[in-house]
């Protein structure tokens, strides 16, 4: 064979081996596209409830700030251990 045709089959093969890395580098870049998408979605969802938890803590400072917790805790406290106001009276059974 002449050096011609060897070269014109190098660059046949050659050019079947970059078609097929071309589409196998495609097929890779779809899937890691889809990946991406998804891991968006989870994060957006994270940063929601970040957003909802960072409002409540707020709300909780503020709380704690004005003395409002801690005046409902003591008065829950001081409900509790004045009862129902009522003494139990103990009945004795004679023998």
């Amino acid at each position: 064979m002449n050096e011609v045709l060897h070269a014109n089959i190098f660059f046949l093969i050659a050019s079947i081996a970059t078609v097929v890395f071309c589409v196998f580098i495609c097929f890779i870049l779809y899937h890691v596209l889809k990946i991406v998408k998804s891991l968006r979605a989870i994060i957006e969802r994270i940063e929601a409830g970040s957003e909802m938890i960072a409002h409540d803590v707020a709300q909780v400072r503020e709380l704690v700030a004005s003395g409002g917790i801690w005046s409902r805790a003591i008065q829950f406290i001081i409900s509790g251990t004045r009862g129902s106001g009522r003494k139990r009276q103990r009945v004795r059974t004679e023998e």
